[in-house]
């Protein structure tokens, strides 16, 4: 055992040192995950025979016995190194292949090649280095592992001069020597063709904006926030305003920027901002959270309806107030401010749809947040169209939709038990997908009934269209994903309670998790007494904080005083109808999975009839605590008419929106259909469709219009 000694000249007393002397040690076991093939693991530390606890810092892969399989070798503190070996079983039929690079004189171990095995059906690469993990270095053989597979179909070999071999038909079950002195020059080849589906459009031809963010800091109001509300980027509005028979895109800004309308030029001379004047930029101080363009007031012209929902407002103020533009024709707007009622509190979800028969679209407008007191919800609101003006009648025909209880992030109006009336779809964070059956007479809420279970989540998008050829609207939901800090199942729920635990006035937000079928605390004592200052206070020590449920935490009657919310899944999924009002869910393939959806579009992209979707999203900035969800790449997903959707990754389809991507809009160009794609803090990005034979079905994001017909 070492022993700690003062150094010359330290402050360090003794009695302190005896202090850290005297810490106890914890012992915890190494893991060992086993990849299951699709992106997902399991944890095979007990049945592998990884589960001896000790202090780990260090480890090592290779086939010490040359039977083909990696051994490992642990470095330990205060104990010997651990050697495991790979014991194959006495069924095992896997086969493998080693490869020992030997490079020219400049670099003898080949480092920086590059090696892509097909065997069996199956791609593998690998990147030629020893060196991975903390202070380890590994065999200088690659290994590769083939499964069942005989013999290896290609091996390719690329190495750091730019020379490169192919090795075909390769028997398994050795190593394999490979030189750099037998590889060829590369041939030059011709440019790479441009992607078959999806072609990035040149920043020239789309509109010249770069989101910009106010700047201001959420968690100086909320410290524990799980991300920042204020960061939810540009908002994107397509229609034809000046009637010249091309789209034109408003995007909606920050409180400091408001919003611009870019009208789209023919003959393939992009966007230009209009020099109409746009009276939303006078309008300062407003939050752009949601944005629709539709015809407000018959005259066949596409008006533009502005949700407003500032996170650093005041609950109820008049800088949350939702907007109307009337379009005077030629893309010029006018502010109607008698056309809405008052609509003090923050929105962003907007939804138009004749939702009483009588021709005129009427809205829905979905309460986002209370400001500065996450996650408590706001009201929704229910519009009618009365030729123009609109009369709220939510308590008269929708009282449910007044406290929906959770923060609504999208909606869509569609006739979900085909009676012929639109009903009503929303979406939201600590919130199922809720469904609201449209009787004639009123909405009623008809959740528990459509045959869905429990699905509360983090929804943040909704798109609905007809994916299996029935007739019947199908829906697409965006959720968090599977690849988060958070995670949440049957077993063990993500949830919250939310109230003021400091008698400050201010609503402290404490996540939780279920640990052995505890309810505790999700943040450890650090972050949670940094803020309540009361559980600091509770208990002096981590020791005594480790033992306690949330109920300990907070105090049982703060506990049934709070909001309490649960999330059941995190996973984005598809929702077939089923034509008697009811639904089936089927969560989305995994590699949609990886990031949360904050956008989507359905549309044939491949032109074989069956409607695919386009999925995006990340959420950049969340809570220090937690990593970003940057996985997100973008993804398109193949339909095959039944319901059921291949991913087709983006080197392959050429759709990649990698940034912090905040949603999705289709547009019609003289070229064909564009993805364009919104992202907080960056310029627009736009992908042109290269090979539509179909036009796009339906899209939703924070926006959407929908008749019953």
């Amino acid at each position: 055992m070492f022993r700690l000694r003062r150094a010359e000249g330290s402050k360090t007393s003794r009695r302190q040192l005896q202090t850290i002397e005297a810490l106890p040690g914890i012992r915890v076991p190494n893991y060992l995950f086993r990849n299951n093939g699709d992106l997902t693991f399991t944890n095979r530390t007990r049945e592998w025979g990884l589960e001896q606890p000790g202090f780990s810092y260090g480890a090592a892969l290779a086939d010490l016995n040359n039977d083909g399989r990696l051994d490992l070798v642990v470095n330990n503190i205060d104990a010997p190194a651990a050697i495991y070996e790979n014991v194959r079983p006495a069924n095992d039929s896997t086969h493998y292949l080693d490869i020992a690079l030997r490079g020219n004189a400049a670099n003898l171990r080949g480092l920086g090649a590059t090696l892509t095995l097909v065997a069996g059906g199956q791609r593998q690469y690998l990147y030629h280095t020893p060196y991975h993990g903390y202070l380890s270095s590994m065999a200088d053989r690659e290994h590769f592992g083939v499964g069942s597979a005989q013999h290896v179909d290609s091996l390719t070999i690329n190495w750091p001069d730019g020379r490169s071999q192919v090795l075909t038909d390769v028997a398994v079950d050795r190593v394999l020597t490979v030189r750099q002195e037998d590889a060829t020059v590369a041939v030059a080849t011709a440019a790479p063709r441009p992607p078959v589906f999806f072609q990035p459009i040149d920043a020239r031809h789309v509109p010249r904006y770069k989101h910009e963010e106010s700047g201001l800091d959420d968690f100086a109001l909320q410290p524990l926030l799980p991300y920042e509300l204020s960061k939810h980027g540009p908002v994107l509005a397509v229609s034809d305003v000046n009637g010249d028979g091309l789209e034109d895109v408003f995007i909606g800004g920050s409180a400091t920027g408001g919003g611009t309308l870019f009208l789209q030029q023919r003959h393939g001379g992009g966007f230009v901002e209009t020099r109409e004047s746009q009276p939303w930029k006078a309008d300062q101080g407003y939050d752009v959270t949601g944005a629709l363009f539709f015809d407000a007031n018959g005259d066949g012209r596409p008006d533009l309806y502005l949700a407003s929902g500032d996170y650093h407002r005041a609950p109820v103020s008049g800088l949350l107030q939702d907007r109307l533009y009337i379009n005077r024709g030629g893309g010029r707007f006018v502010r109607d401010t008698t056309a809405l009622p008052p609509m003090r509190t923050a929105t962003a979800a907007v939804a138009a749809g004749d939702f009483n028969g009588d021709g005129k679209p009427d809205l829905f407008v979905g309460g986002r947040l209370l400001p500065r007191n996450y996650p408590l919800p706001t009201r929704s609101y229910l519009l009618r169209n009365d030729g123009g003006h609109f009369t709220d009648v939510t308590e008269q025909l929708a009282p449910e939709l007044v406290n929906p209880g959770g923060m609504i992030t999208a909606a869509v109006w569609i006739d979900f038990d085909g009676d012929g009336r639109l009903d009503l779809v929303t979406a939201g964070e600590w919130m199922p997908l809720q469904f609201f059956r449209n009787e004639g007479s009123g909405f009623r809420n008809v959740t528990a009934s459509v045959g869905l279970g429990a699905m509360r989540g983090w929804w943040f998008a909704l798109a609905a269209a007809d994916f299996n050829h029935d007739g019947r609207a199908d829906l697409i939901a965006g959720n968090l994903g599977l690849n988060h800090t958070f995670t949440t199942s049957a077993a063990g729920r993500l949830g919250v309670y939310a109230g003021d635990f400091t008698g400050n006035g201010q609503t402290d937000v404490v996540l939780t998790r279920e640990v052995a079928s505890r309810e505790v605390p999700f943040f450890g004592l650090a972050t949670l007494g940094g803020t309540i200052y009361t559980i600091g206070l509770k208990f002096p020590s981590y020791a005594a904080f480790s033992q306690a449920d949330i109920n300990a935490v907070l105090g049982g009657s703060a506990t049934a005083r709070s909001v309490h919310y649960e999330v059941d899944t995190f996973a984005s999924v598809y929702l077939q109808n089923n034509g008697n009002g009811t639904f089936t869910a089927a969560p989305l393939p995994l590699p949609a999975q990886v990031s949360p959806i904050r956008g989507i579009i359905a549309a044939d992209v491949d032109g074989d009839g069956n409607l695919d979707i386009v999925v995006a999203g990340n959420l950049y900035d969340t809570a220090p605590q937690t990593a970003p969800a940057d996985a997100g790449n973008g993804l398109w997903l193949r339909g095959d008419g039944h319901g059921h959707f291949m991913p087709v990754p983006p080197g392959e389809s050429g759709f990649f929106a990698p940034y912090d991507v905040t949603g999705l809009a289709p547009l019609k160009t003289p070229a064909g259909t564009a993805v364009l794609v919104a992202s907080s803090g960056d310029s627009l990005q736009a992908f042109l469709i290269r090979r539509p034979r179909r036009g796009v079905a339906t899209s939703s994001g924070s926006a959407s219009v929908s008749s019953p017909h």
